[in-house]
């Protein structure tokens, strides 16, 4: 049975038994207790959701378990309850992940590429999400759950990982070529698979994520400056080149910045061209200022330049930063408000 809205959006969702033997009628009531959910979710694109449902009876206290685990683009919500009558447990579990659901918190934050525009454009639309048949396969355990995140994470993490080598490459905290940015989103991938339970409650899987990648690189850094004052050589000085990184988009950077300093909503066709401003096509291009943008930010403290890949290039706010660097949010505020500054400053002087 599927519980759909006309020009509506289907969710995934499969159902894991242990002990349980579903009929029809259990898979009905399943989803439409599930369908509750899915007016909650609109916030989110329904190729990005995941819903496991996991029925499993205790044969010898006659004692059953419902669990739900969803997945989502930061995060991973999990809701278990358990009694003797089957659809008391269905119920239960399916109020404790709704509560869940509705504290999510309402800003997206980096995930504007996912909010526009066809976000806005379901909106108007006035359509909805549903939940769909359910899957005849799908994720089996929480680590599934958590490797499906990862998989959609990856070319994000890599793409991270890959400017931070670059950088520490560049001013010699990294010997050049020594470190594969995949080992390093791996490492952390392998801690959160081995170790899920371990993953901090006031960190979304996501920002969990970072904040491993950011342990990593730190050790990697401090076991090559131990090496390197063990073998008593000079430091090596940092390299007079530009970040031209493999996989790496020169144009994303500038274009998530400048959404930072415009109103994201301010479309093109809604402005109103300035006589004193030069036109396009006689100023420099974007790739050139992107590389002079980088070849500044690559003198920042190493603390300016941490927050500035966080913030413009990743994509998070400041009370997530804060909580990935164990640092007071005001602390990062008043970075983002310095980092603003000099950014404001570059785009005048470029723009002369």
């Amino acid at each position: 049975m599927t519980i759909s809205v006309a020009g509506g959006n289907a969710i995934s969702w499969n159902i894991v038994n242990k002990n349980v033997s579903p009929g029809v009628s259990l898979k009905q009531k399943l989803t439409r207790k599930v369908a509750v959910l899915a007016k909650y979710l609109i916030h989110f694109p329904p190729e990005t959701l995941h819903l496991q449902v996991v029925l499993a009876k205790l044969m010898k206290r006659d004692l059953y378990t419902v669990s739900l685990t969803l997945r989502i683009p930061s995060n991973i919500l999990h809701a278990e309850k358990s009694s003797h009558d089957l659809f008391e447990a269905i119920d239960s579990a399916v109020a404790a992940l709704l509560h869940e659901v509705k504290s999510l918190k309402a800003d997206l934050r980096g995930e504007y590429h996912w909010k526009r525009p066809a976000y806005r454009a379901r909106l108007r639309a006035d359509e909805a999400l549903f939940f769909s048949e359910p899957m005849a396969a799908g994720p089996q355990t929480h680590a599934d759950m958590v490797s499906e995140l990862l998989r959609v994470h990856n070319n994000q993490l890599l793409a991270h990982v890959r400017r931070e080598v670059r950088i520490a490459e560049l001013s010699g905290d990294l010997p050049r070529g020594m470190v594969d940015p995949r080992d390093i989103v791996d490492e952390a991938a392998h801690i959160c698979l081995a170790h899920s339970d371990s993953k901090p409650v006031e960190l979304t899987y996501e920002l969990w994520f970072y904040q491993l990648i950011r342990r990593e690189l730190a050790r990697r850094r401090a076991e090559f400056n131990q090496e390197r004052s063990l073998s008593e050589k000079p430091p090596i000085g940092p390299e007079q080149t530009t970040i031209e990184d493999e996989g790496y988009d020169a144009e994303q950077p500038l274009d998530l910045i400048t959404r930072e300093l415009e109103p994201e909503e301010d479309l093109p066709e809604e402005r109103i061209a300035d006589p004193s401003i030069a036109r396009p096509d006689s100023m420099i291009s974007g790739q050139e200022v992107v590389k002079m943008l980088q070849d500044k930010v690559y003198h920042w403290p190493a603390q300016e330049r941490e927050v500035f890949e966080l913030y413009y290039l990743v994509g998070l706010d400041a009370d997530e930063i804060a909580m990935i660097q164990s640092r007071a949010p005001n602390e990062i505020e008043a970075l983002i408000g310095k980092i603003q500054l000099q950014l404001r400053d570059f785009l005048r002087e470029t723009a002369q």
